[in-house]
């Protein structure tokens, strides 16, 4: 199917379930094993950035959607604990020269991004059954997309604990949301999200100010459809 057939939500929960961890075990292994042998006490820095930057394509090439359309990469700030400089093969104040053990942090790292995914998609599949929609529930199907956004927020917050960029993740999953749920914020909608989940690092909002965003967004997403409707 063409992206422009699946939402991108599609794509990224679809790719979810062909995760194989074994596999990815497998190759990492086998690249990892020769490079780093029994009795290796620590690396050079081009031995380091070499490794560092082959298992990167490995797990692009052999990961789906969720983690090369999400940017959800191993080693971003956000997500994960996992960073390279301190984690792969270099960790204070011993180096620990394990292959498996290192392949294990990786893994680790990676179920970390993926329970993310997973959250949001079940609130996403919870929220999409449960929205109100017949016409005379506009004030309801108003304060269940709040709390929709809310929780997509708070999710994300929680995930991330507020580092670094977790607010473009944060924006990413309103818009995932709204994907999931098949609605298309109008121009006003979109303008005011924008506004209103303007953040930034170690920054997060507090609830009731979540809580005020996030209901003038879901009211200008009922009155655009109400528009839309008339017409």
């Amino acid at each position: 199917m063409s992206r422009s057939a699946l939402g991108p939500w599609l794509l990224i929960r679809d790719s979810l379930d062909g995760y194989e961890p074994e596999k990815l075990i497998r190759l990492l292994r086998e690249y990892l094993t020769p490079q780093v042998p029994p009795g290796t006490r620590k690396l050079t820095d081009e031995q380091h950035d070499t490794m560092a930057k082959h298992v990167q394509r490995l797990l692009n090439q052999n990961l789906g959607p969720w983690y090369t359309e999400t940017g959800l990469y191993l080693g971003n700030e956000s997500f994960g604990g996992y960073c390279w400089c301190h984690r792969f093969f270099r960790q204070k104040p011993t180096p620990n020269m394990s292959v498996e053990h290192n392949i294990q942090l990786i893994i680790n790292a990676l179920e970390e991004s993926r329970a993310w995914l997973f959250k949001l998609d079940a609130h996403f599949q919870a929220l999409k059954r449960d929205l109100p929609r017949a016409p005379e529930d506009r004030d309801i199907r108003m304060l269940a997309l709040a709390d929709g956004i809310v929780t997509t927020m708070n999710l994300t917050v929680e995930a991330t604990g507020g580092e670094e960029a977790w607010y473009t993740f944060a924006d990413q999953a309103l818009w995932w949301m709204f994907d999931a749920i098949e609605l298309r914020p109008g121009y006003q909608a979109g303008k005011l999200m924008r506004k209103l989940f303007a953040y930034e690092s170690w920054h997060t909002p507090l609830e009731e100010e979540l809580r005020g965003s996030a209901e003038k967004v879901a009211a200008a997403v009922v009155e655009d459809e109400g528009h839309r409707h008339k017409h």
